[in-house]
């Protein structure tokens, strides 16, 4: 074995080869063998007693072979304590959760719970959005799937400890969320609201959207956020602001909750068929080149529902995010009424936002406005 290593011909493999790529895999290829071996090995997912330790290991590999200057240094050197990221490795289960907007989205949506606590959620956030009575606060304590805990989910019953736990939890991020929201409308609501600075507000909103948009899932994430903020504005301003009647947004939103919800179960439902499949093919002595193309559509589906899980988790707190700054007692309802105004203007920007466009020259188009 040389003394150094090559790019071409690296002095050791190792980290290739946990993820199963090649040494000259493209970024690209890393970053999809990662994501395949992440849905098998997180810890709330594998019970395993080496699952968190492996883990640990493929998010490394990950961070090494997707930073240039690291891989570079790995293929000449191989492992050594002194090769990690500025600032060191990022905790698995943060990196895990960067696939939805990462740290970019942090400040409007808080902090996802992808792959936690579902199989004591489920059952109850099912019973709680099947009526009208339920809350956002309940539907967003349900919002976490796992393809193997669907089952379990049936026969699971969340304790009031952590019902409670789950609760405070929750208040505290809105509450937070609020604050930061709060910031951002009172730009609109505080200012004279003449063209002038009415169109001051709509740049930095569609300069700040320019940016999030290239964020993992970034435009996925605007159209939920923008289409939330949007629907509770429209609530509020109801026919004074221009907008159908206040009646008419709350039903519609009740029937996208309802959507949003029996799409989150159906593609766990979806990923757990496809898991089946491959567990079947294995024993069955599937021919390999098959088996990986299950195995790619079983990841592919396992995505598409955390996906939708972290959208209808977005949306529920988001929609008790605004509850909080347009149902504000301690301000006059004019003060709520040029919040309802801003965050409608944010909604419409977000909603709007395209990927190959710039942001900046969206035209804002508002009833009322």
């Amino acid at each position: 074995m040389p003394q150094f290593g090559t790019d071409e011909n690296p002095i050791d493999t190792s980290y290739y080869e946990l993820l199963g790529v090649p040494s000259n895999a493209t970024s690209l290829q890393v970053k999809k063998a990662f994501r395949k071996l992440a849905i098998v090995y997180h810890p709330d997912k594998n019970k395993s007693e080496d699952a968190e330790e492996k883990f640990k290991e493929i998010s490394e590999a990950y961070q090494v072979l997707m930073d240039p200057q690291l891989r570079s240094h790995y293929n000449k050197y191989g492992k050594d304590k002194e090769l990690a990221p500025e600032g060191g490795f990022m905790d698995p289960r943060e990196h895990f959760q960067q696939m939805f907007g990462g740290d970019a989205f942090r400040s409007i949506i808080g902090d996802l719970s992808i792959g936690e606590m579902f199989s004591e959620a489920m059952e109850t956030g099912q019973q709680q959005n099947g009526s009208e009575n339920g809350s956002d606060e309940q539907q967003a304590a349900a919002t976490t799937i796992s393809a193997e805990d669907l089952e379990k989910s049936k026969q699971s019953h969340m304790s009031k400890e952590q019902m409670e736990k789950m609760q405070k939890v929750q208040q505290e991020r809105v509450k937070k969320l609020a604050e930061t929201l709060l910031n951002k409308v009172d730009l609109y609501a505080k200012s004279e609201r003449d063209p002038e600075s009415i169109k001051t507000f709509e740049d930095q909103i569609k300069l700040e959207a320019d940016k999030l948009k290239n964020e993992s899932y970034g435009l996925e994430l605007l159209h939920a956020i923008g289409g939330v903020y949007s629907s509770k504005a429209k609530h509020f301003l109801g026919l004074k602001g221009g907008e159908m009647p206040s009646i008419f947004h709350n039903v519609k939103q009740k029937r996208h909750i309802m959507k949003e919800l029996w799409s989150t179960v159906k593609s766990a439902m979806d990923m757990q068929a496809v898991a089946e499949m491959v567990a079947k093919a294995e024993a069955e002595g599937l021919e390999q080149e098959d088996r990986m193309k299950l195995e790619e559509e079983a990841t592919n589906r396992a995505y598409k529902a955390l996906w939708q899980t972290s959208k209808f988790e977005v949306e529920a707190t988001l929609r008790q995010v605004c509850d909080t700054i347009l149902q504000d007692k301690a301000v006059d309802k004019q003060t709520r009424y040029k919040r309802a105004e801003a965050l409608r203007i944010i909604g419409f920007i977000y909603k709007h936002v395209e990927e190959n466009k710039p942001t900046t020259e969206l035209v804002v188009k508002i009833k009322g406005k």
